[in-house]
């Protein structure tokens, strides 16, 4: 699906995950059940599935302490506030604002964007936002305005917990602060919890068979900024897919994101696990430029899929996200 198709029917998210789903929900949701009382995204990320999924309560989780607090501003701050915070933290340190001017006005072009202009101002800021201790509002909006700045709007950190991203070519310009502002009203719409643990420490105790587990966890044989410091490993892999058995065990559906081969490499876990069990296998199409759902991932040597528990694709068809994201057109 071409980006502008994209942004008839969904809300994407402001922040910039590797691995996000933003552009492959047109084949993602099809597959979630048409009704959902409880929908848990257990690595929320970028939060792109769970902002366009209809459910009667979301539940957003996820590892970074950094990420889940600043979900939770953006969950509960007017836009319009916010958006003003950042452009007081822009005008502070002096970056530029292509809303307002060109690129070759701040020494750049669209190649290399405004990075050399904002280079040094973006090193002030880090500097500032990794000294700060207090975690408060003003934390969290200056580690958006890093988001915002750095190094293709994503969010990193250190062994230290430092944010260490180089700066970017973008800025705050109108695209972005839109999109901004369409995705917080979008969460503030939603009847919601944001909840900061570890996927083996949190209790689900109250789900149901109508609920929804999404599951997107780091790639056990494909690295991401993300995914780092401390990774994700083989007992990593093996105890999450453990946690999915038991739900389906208890009848709760669930439905994992993942690749079974990366470049060359197997995650040969994730094949036998599905080899020995009897779920459903939905192969992902890796070439974004259309909606069809033939697999085109030869070329780049990746094969993704979404293994679920429960076959929701009878019900309307595979072609059916027009369906499925009606509400959510524009």
């Amino acid at each position: 699906m071409r980006r502008s198709e994209m942004n008839k029917f969904f809300t994407v998210s402001p922040l910039n995950y590797i691995g996000g789903k933003a552009r492959i929900l047109d084949q993602v949701l099809p597959c979630f059940p048409l009704h959902i009382d409880y929908f848990v995204d257990l690595f929320c990320g970028g939060c792109n599935v769970g902002i366009n999924t209809r459910a009667d309560r979301h539940i957003y989780n996820d590892k970074s302490p950094q990420l889940i607090g600043l979900l939770r501003l953006l969950a509960s701050k007017s836009p319009d506030e916010f958006i003003d915070d950042i452009n007081s933290v822009v005008e502070k340190f002096g970056f530029s604002r292509t809303s307002e001017h060109n690129f070759a006005y701040y020494g750049g072009n669209c190649m290399k964007g405004v990075s050399e202009y904002n280079r040094h101002k973006f090193i002030e800021l880090r500097d500032e936002f990794n000294s700060r201790l207090e975690h408060d509002d003003y934390y969290y909006t200056l580690l958006y305005t890093l988001i915002v700045f750095g190094f293709n709007n994503q969010m990193r950190f250190n062994a230290q917990g430092e944010f260490n991203l180089p700066v970017g070519k973008r800025d705050f310009n109108l695209v972005l602060q839109r999109k901004l502002r369409k995705f917080m009203l979008a969460l503030q719409d939603q009847n919601l919890d944001i909840l900061n643990y570890d996927f083996r420490d949190i209790k689900l105790d109250f789900l149901t068979r109508d609920s929804l587990v999404y599951v997107d966890p780091p790639y056990l044989i494909s690295g991401a900024t993300y995914n780092e410091n401390g990774g994700w490993t083989e007992q990593d892999e093996v105890d999450l897919l453990l946690f999915l058995d038991n739900l389906n065990e208890r009848g709760i559906q669930f439905a994992l994101s993942n690749v079974l081969s990366h470049k060359g490499k197997e995650n040969s876990i994730l094949h036998d696990w599905v080899r020995t069990n009897d779920y459903y296998l939905n192969q992902i199409q890796m070439d974004y430029s259309n909606s069809n759902y033939q697999v085109k991932g030869k070329n780049s040597g990746t094969k993704e899929v979404l293994i679920t528990n429960f076959n929701n694709l009878e019900e309307y068809g595979r072609q059916g996200f027009r369906v499925y994201c009606q509400p959510f057109g524009v």
